[in-house]
Parts: C-alpha cells; structure tokens; sequence
C-alpha cells in the first residue's frame, strides 16, 4: 500500500506555501519630534552663507551675532506686483 499525502491546493505545481512566523506585538512607536517652524525666506547674509537664518526683523540672530547688515530681499510677489505697475505707468509706443 503506497503513502498518500493530503491533498493541499496550491497556487502552482511544484511550489510549497510557507507558514507565517508569529510575532509579538510591537509597543507603539513614540511620536516624532516636532519640526521646527520653517522660515518664510531668509536674509541675504544667511543665503550667501548658507545657514540657517531665524528669520527675525529688523536683524536676524546670526547677523546680530556678527555684527553684520541684515537684509531682506523683497517677495518675488512684490517684485512682480512692482514690475506689472511700471509696465502700467509707462506710455505705449507704436
């Protein structure tokens, strides 16, 4: 009489199905630290150095550490706004 394995469904021929390993529960991970607040833009002095600048006016803190002149470019929004009311003012010409 010849050994008879049961019969197990199987996606492919050939192929064994691998049992899944229990694991423990894993306790909740802690929250991230909170970022820090990102500054809207930063002063040219810090730009061309490449640090981080706080963003605060009339001088930001690396400037005032360094005795440094603290300059803030203007928006490229206001730079716009400036461009498109010259382009306004100035007579056309044909």
């Amino acid at each position: 009489m010849a050994f008879q394995q049961p019969h197990v469904p199987l996606a492919r021929p050939g192929k064994l199905p691998i049992p899944r390993l229990d694991r423990p529960r894993e306790p909740p991970k802690k929250p991230a630290a909170p970022r820090q607040a990102r500054v809207s833009r930063a002063c040219l002095s810090c730009r061309a150095r490449k640090i981080k600048c706080n963003g605060a006016q009339p001088k930001c803190q690396n400037c005032a550490d360094n005795q440094g002149d603290c300059v803030y470019a203007a928006s490229r929004k206001d730079r716009l706004k400036t461009s498109v009311n010259s382009l306004s003012c100035s007579p056309l010409i044909h």
